[in-house]
């Protein structure tokens, strides 16, 4: 049974835990997905990746595009659940996987921008850390579009969740639920 593990969870708890079963479909998977059982979870607390100088720009000429952060990667057999906190001025999309961009309706896509800083935006601050949650698995980590209106020179990004040890089970063992781990459904 699941109990508050789910995407977008406010208390941002684990998906998973030790000995639950899922069913994981996205890009790296096939059509139907591919079950596991989890075996072990551990905390990701906290890492922040500074991608540096950026120089003004504006959408979609954007100061710095598809960026990879090879210190995310994971595993064999490893999922992972981030949420993430824009630190500095600037603003991020999400490609997951590259070169598909997240968030993102028919005609637009959406960004993160700077967390709030100021407590009368507590809510802006909960929604945004809630909407910013992402998984992917093994190394086949996420892309980011990075933008700036103003020069910069530091742009930071704080990343923190979840890591799951998962081994495969057979395709006729029936998960407790599946999991959209990216890509978007009938793309690959």
């Amino acid at each position: 049974m699941i109990i508050n593990n789910y995407r977008y969870n406010p208390t941002f708890s684990p998906i998973l835990l030790e000995d639950m079963t899922v069913n994981l479909k996205g890009s790296d998977f096939p059509a139907e997905g591919k079950n596991f059982k989890c075996i072990a979870v551990d905390a990701l607390p906290e890492y922040i990746k500074d991608w540096g100088a950026l120089t003004a720009a504006t959408w979609p000429a954007m100061s710095s595009t598809d960026n990879e952060d090879t210190n995310l990667e994971l595993a064999t057999n490893e999922l992972g659940q981030l949420r993430m906190m824009v630190l500095d001025d600037l603003r991020v999309r999400l490609k997951n996987p590259a070169p598909m961009t997240k968030w993102r309706t028919a005609k637009y896509a959406f960004y993160l921008p700077q967390f709030p800083v100021t407590a009368n935006e507590d809510w802006h601050k909960e929604y945004l850390f809630r909407m910013s949650e992402f998984f992917y698995f093994e190394d086949t980590g996420p892309r980011f579009d990075l933008f700036s209106a103003v020069t910069v020179t530091e742009a930071r990004v704080l990343y923190t969740g979840w890591k799951y040890k998962l081994t495969p089970l057979p395709t006729t063992d029936k998960p407790a639920f599946s999991l959209m781990v990216n890509g978007w459904p009938s793309q690959k």
